[in-house]
């Protein structure tokens, strides 16, 4: 069952100190790639089944740049950090200058940034759970895919299906150079490793 956390579940103070601590480093990772300060958000968590998440994002048919780093360790699955083309270009912008861009048509330098990007974002909230839970994680080298929104969840998490249909989905607000910007970190893990993280997260 699709479940969203509020301030009257007991879950609610470790998933509140998760997305403290992974917005945190967020930030840190954000500033220390870019040079640039970005102002995240509190970030809304909510687990909910595979099926339903295209329904949910309603990104189907809208173009995005998605991040996917694999986790190992004493947990496995995969996280993934999607953004819009809009909230991507800004980053490219702010990192490497302002430039007319086609994101199905990225060079070798915007193609590593977005990567190191995403591995940062992903190693942020992977850097919590393992702070919080005392479990010891590896990640694999992160993977760029620029595309529609289905397409990309279809071919990101689909091969991690046999294994769980949970996703931990983390949605953050973005804010620099005075606009605003949304984007999500989606982390399937395998069926026991999702129990056992939310077990020592008290959830």
């Amino acid at each position: 069952m699709d479940r969203e956390f509020h301030q009257d579940d007991l879950s609610w103070d470790a998933l509140k100190e998760l997305g403290n601590i992974g917005t945190g480093n967020a930030m840190n990772a954000l500033y220390a790639l870019s040079g640039h300060f970005v102002d995240i958000d509190y970030p809304r968590l909510r687990l909910i089944k595979y099926q339903n998440i295209f329904e949910i994002l309603e990104t189907a048919e809208v173009l995005q740049t998605g991040i996917m780093v694999g986790l190992f360790g004493d947990a496995r699955g995969v996280f993934l950090f999607m953004l819009d083309e809009q909230f991507t270009g800004a980053l490219l912008d702010q990192a490497l200058g302002e430039a007319a861009r086609n994101l199905l048509e990225l060079d070798e330098l915007e193609q590593s940034y977005l990567c190191e990007l995403g591995n940062m974002m992903c190693g942020a909230y992977i850097q919590a759970l393992s702070q919080m839970t005392g479990m010891l994680f590896d990640v694999s080298v992160p993977s760029l895919c620029v595309d529609m929104g289905g397409a990309i969840l279809s071919t990101s998490l689909f091969p991690f299906l046999k294994e769980s249909d949970d996703i931990l989905l983390i949605e953050n607000g973005f804010h620099m150079n005075d606009r605003s910007y949304f984007g999500r970190i989606l982390f399937l893990p395998e069926r026991i490793s999702l129990e056992t993280v939310l077990d020592k997260l008290g959830v």
